[in-house]
């Protein structure tokens, strides 16, 4: 029961929608009688510095940032995270005593999802995608000992700032969107960090030609099988949705919020038996 002693934690986005974040998080509240509430906030680029004020002035204990605002939002923090401040992006913030303080889950998210299932070392990925999220995945590949990370964005500025990342840029190439095809080549990893698959009629961001059954697709959209997913299945690739670190980012920011470990299997479980998925 929501009273004047319940902590708020909450997630801000635009779009936000789609994001299963609350059942998540509200589901393990309940489980573990705790008394916090977690709610989806609406935020528009705009009004984003009104927005992280509020976080102070409403006393919310802490908050998920997500699509478009983990790079804006570091600039309007007290201070970051060793691993935010390498990546340039923050998705989780916490309010100690009014002073906001951001950290990036995403990276161990993804970087715990990918190893379960398949072998990053010393192997060659491409990622399509700049963005907030594709910087935290680069940081976490190259954590887990990628050999070689091939990037390629539509936007080219978002690609040209992507090479400004505080990693091994020997091992860092950017292609044209145009050019992609050919890095199929010579690839075992290709990750899809773009929105594209997240509505149910998007169509999926490569050719299915392209793929083959020794290439691992990951594809970090969480909310349906996308089709890059259908299309690897059916050429006998392994793949990966973003379930896993969806559940897995989401769970490190629960505990740098509360000092508590959530129960991780009950999270996926939620989320698989919400039939949203």
């Amino acid at each position: 029961m929501v009273s004047v002693k319940t902590k708020i934690l909450g997630i801000i986005g635009y779009p936000i929608e789609h994001s299963l974040s609350p059942l998540m998080h509200n589901s393990v509240i309940d489980k573990m009688g705790l008394k916090y509430v977690y709610l989806p906030f609406e935020v528009k680029p705009a009004d984003l510095k009104s927005a992280v004020d509020s976080i102070k002035a409403l006393n919310i204990a802490g908050i998920n940032v997500t699509i478009p605002h983990k790079e804006k939002v570091i600039k309007y923090l007290c201070s970051v995270s060793e691993e935010a401040e390498q990546i340039g992006a923050v998705n989780t913030i916490v309010n100690k005593n009014g002073c906001l303080t951001g950290y990036n889950t995403d990276y161990y998210g993804f970087l715990r999802s990918v190893t379960e299932k398949t072998n990053v070392k010393n192997k060659i990925a491409l990622m399509l995608g700049c963005g907030g999220v594709s910087k935290a995945i680069a940081f976490a590949l190259f954590k887990a000992g990628i050999k070689k990370l091939i990037v390629s964005d539509i936007d080219t500025k978002k690609m040209k700032n992507f090479l400004n990342l505080k990693l091994p840029i020997s091992k860092i190439k950017s292609v044209k969107i145009d050019n992609i095809s050919e890095t199929f080549k010579e690839i075992d990893i290709f990750i899809n960090a773009t929105p594209i698959g997240m509505k149910e009629n998007d169509s999926s961001p490569v050719d299915k030609k392209l793929l083959n059954k020794n290439i691992f697709i990951y594809d970090v959209i969480y909310n349906r099988k996308t089709r890059l997913l259908n299309d690897a299945e059916v050429v006998g690739a392994a793949f990966s949705g973003g379930l896993d670190m969806l559940v897995y980012q989401g769970a490190k920011s629960f505990e740098l919020w509360t000092g508590i470990k959530p129960p991780v299997e009950l999270m996926k479980k939620v989320l698989v038996m919400s039939k949203i998925l």
